[in-house]
């Protein structure tokens, strides 16, 4: 798509797929907006007593002198007012609870969206812009809804109220006043444009800070160790500096906005006193008659300030709005999508598979069949393939040729999310979080057993170290575990797939954080579990072989069988 085409489509005002879809979560609220919409304009209504009020205080309380019935009037329209005040915080009431009740539901769809994309789709984006996205514009959007829903709303049917009213009140002086409406729209829309293109870039320029300093909080180990403090500060005031100029600049285009709307609401102020001043002195109206009109007007001007505001909030949560809307309905193809429930007892067979990302080719017609209770070997050099088995196990990938089958099941058949309730996975870089010991281990265990969890922590050889804490389970262990050595986050890692008491645990790259002893400690452990998991193990480590039924190599792709375990070589690595 070219410049000219993109900048055009950032012009449209609004995107109708996208409001849709915002809409949608308002489905079940339409009685409870119209009745606060309702009241919004009967809330108008009040101004009348008050309009009769001013009206009889300059015909006739002034000029009779009734000092009595000013004060009464006072107290009057004081009493209006705070009515006023009251049904307008009751309403604000009505539909902050409205509002916050739709952001919930935009947010948890978006929550639900984004567990449900496959790994191909979420691994495609940067995951600190998505961050941002999903943060600052669903915030945004609950600006858009308490703009559209708490002031655009209210203010349109109060203004709707208002003219009525003026126009039993004065028609031609309505009538001269109207005129000005066509200029407030024509300038709206015309400043609207401006608001929207530079809210686009602003919004652009704010994600790059937000993934920024993500960037410094996450990685401000590598930025000391590579001494780059000095150019990541550079790189960051640079991304600061931009943030700020799109900052001023479309606050100045907001402030200009806001001045043009005040300037022509002045202009028809200053042409009511004109025509009105002239009415008076004519004496074709009376001056409680000018003075109540131009009451009644002063109102409708602060409803059509709240409306031109409100336009230009709506038309910045609009960008937000469409970015939201283009994540969560980007296209995506899930791998699998069978609903089969099966007793899984282990056994993963992969016939004839190939795989290739894009256009590079890395597994080539893999034929493999780990049986229950089994355990297995694949050694093989760094790039050759290996992760890519587990991805095609743990089904987040659909082989380009061949089929996967669990217990002679075809995995198209198959609940996926409920197949890997029963597969234990140890990643190469265990995926720890900021939290204890306690709430990494149990993390996704829908069981979970104190009992049964320091079980699996002294299976995995974790309790010991644990336990030597202060403060024990409930150590925080920091952003990645940090905190820890790396043998010690492998450790819980192991521990949170044994919990889960899996039929196939996979152990990519065990020696990479446990020495050979710690290994064969933690095969021999659970050779001796009642009912021992089928085994995977994925290494680069031939001694690996050593605690494996069968053995397999990985050479660029193609599965060989290394030779029998009793013959294989026991040390050394590829």
């Amino acid at each position: 798509m070219n410049e000219s085409r993109t900048r055009k489509s950032r012009v449209l005002f609004f995107n109708a797929s996208a409001w849709r879809y915002f809409i949608s979560f308002y489905r079940g609220q339409h009685k409870r907006l119209a009745f606060s919409s309702i009241i919004s304009s009967a809330q108008s209504l009040i101004i009348i007593p008050t309009l009769l009020l001013v009206r009889y205080i300059f015909d006739e309380a002034i000029p009779e002198k009734n000092i009595h019935f000013l004060v009464l009037s006072g107290v009057g329209i004081f009493a209006f007012r705070l009515a006023n005040s009251g049904i307008s915080l009751w309403i604000r009431s009505i539909n902050i609870n409205i509002i916050r009740g739709a952001i919930f539901k935009l947010r948890e769809d978006i929550l639900n969206t984004i567990y449900g994309f496959s790994r191909s789709t979420y691994t495609s984006f940067d995951q600190k812009t998505i961050h941002a996205r999903i943060v600052q514009d669903t915030e945004r959007l609950s600006n858009v809804s308490d703009a559209c829903v708490s002031n655009l709303l209210p203010s349109l049917f109060g203004s709707l109220v208002l003219c009525v009213i003026l126009s039993f009140l004065n028609w031609f002086l309505f009538l001269i006043v109207s005129a000005i409406f066509p200029v407030l729209f024509l300038a709206n829309r015309y400043t609207g444009k401006l608001v929207k293109e530079r809210v686009y870039v602003f919004q652009r320029a704010f994600e790059k800070f937000s993934k920024g300093v993500l960037f410094v909080l996450r990685y401000m180990d590598l930025t000391k160790i590579q001494t780059a403090e000095d150019g990541e500060i550079d790189r960051q005031t640079k991304i600061l500096e931009e943030l700020s100029t799109r900052t001023g600049t479309m606050a100045f285009i907001y402030a200009i906005h806001g001045s043009v709307q005040s300037n022509l609401t002045g202009l028809s102020g200053i042409i009511i006193l004109v025509f009105g001043g002239y009415s008076v002195a004519s004496q074709s109206i009376t001056l409680g008659e000018f003075i109540s009109f131009y009451v009644a007007m002063g109102h409708l001007y602060g409803r059509v300030n709240t409306i031109t505001t409100s336009i230009a909030n709506i038309i910045a949560g609009n960008e937000s709005m469409v970015t939201l809307y283009n994540m969560v309905k980007a296209e995506d193809i899930q791998p699998y999508n069978g609903k089969k429930l099966i007793p899984f007892k282990g056994s993963i067979s992969l016939e004839s598979v190939s795989f290739q990302y894009a256009e590079s080719p890395v597994l080539k017609d893999v034929n493999l069949t780990l049986p229950s209770h089994s355990k297995m070997a694949i050694i093989g050099p760094n790039g050759s393939g290996k992760s890519t088995i587990i991805q095609l196990i743990l089904g987040f990938y659909r082989p380009t040729e061949g089929n996967l089958y669990a217990d002679t099941i075809h995995y198209d058949e198959l609940d996926i999310v409920q197949l890997r309730k029963h597969i234990g996975v140890v990643m190469q870089s265990p995926l720890l979080f900021s939290g204890t010991i306690l709430e990494n281990i149990n993390y996704g265990a829908t069981d979970f057993d104190r009992n049964h969890l320091i079980q699996a922590a002294r299976l995995a050889m974790a309790d010991e170290f644990v336990s030597k804490l202060p403060e024990g389970y409930e150590t925080e262990i920091g952003e990645d575990g940090i905190r820890l050595s790396g043998g010690e986050r492998q450790r819980l890692a192991i521990a949170r797939a044994l919990l889960r008491r899996p039929k196939l645990l996979i152990l990519d790259e065990p020696t990479n954080h446990l020495d050979r002893v710690a290994v064969s400690e933690l095969m021999s452990s659970l050779e001796n579990l009642e009912d021992s998991p089928a085994i995977l193990m994925i290494s680069h480590d031939v001694s690996v072989v050593n605690h494996a039924d069968e053995v397999y190599q990985l050479e660029k792709g193609v599965l060989i069988p290394y030779g029998a375990a009793q013959t294989a070589p026991r040390s050394g690595s590829l």
